[in-house]
């Protein structure tokens, strides 16, 4: 008997959380899932569900033309040509490395006393019309300034013990 409300509760919010078809395309289904993350990369911060009905269309609009512009590409074979793959290769190798950075930067911390001395030894410096910032205004920004210094002193030495392990020769 106590399991019909858990089946029910279980029922209802498996369908606010599926996907709503909002059109299909040579049997493919475009969904509010699409739609969203369309609308997250475009504008940060906004849903498709926001959005008044004629916005919601030109998404779908937009949705539709992607589709059929992707259908086209794989028609065409691009995607075989030498000049795709070495172009697909670049960004491929463009993206590991981005990824990496970003791992890279994960793994630097800046503690609160580093920040704080940062702060007292540029007081001066912090200033904003005319009156000093107060330290819990400017930490944020103090802490994001000085993890990006440890980042780049960080890639400037791990370059260097690349460039000495590694032979190199500058033809320049």
């Amino acid at each position: 008997m106590h399991r019909i409300p858990l089946i029910l509760a279980t029922a209802v919010t498996f369908a606010l959380a599926a996907p709503t078809t909002l059109a299909i395309v040579g049997g493919q289904a475009i969904t509010s899932n699409d739609a969203s993350a369309f609308m997250s990369k475009a504008i940060p911060g906004m849903t498709f569900d926001k959005l008044d009905p004629k916005m919601k269309r030109q998404v779908v609009d937009q949705l539709i033309n992607q589709t059929l512009i992707k259908e086209e590409v794989v028609k065409s074979g691009i995607q075989n040509s030498p000049q795709f793959k070495l172009a697909y290769a670049a960004l491929r190798d463009d993206l590991a490395v981005d990824m990496w950075m970003k791992q890279q930067m994960g793994k630097i911390t800046v503690s609160d006393k580093e920040t704080k001395t940062f702060y007292d030894a540029n007081k001066a410096k912090m200033q904003q019309n005319g009156k000093t910032v107060p330290y819990d205004k400017a930490k944020l920004e103090i802490m994001q300034f000085v993890k990006m210094e440890k980042f780049k002193a960080q890639m400037t030495k791990t370059t260097e013990s690349l460039r000495a392990s590694s032979k190199v020769e500058v033809k320049l």
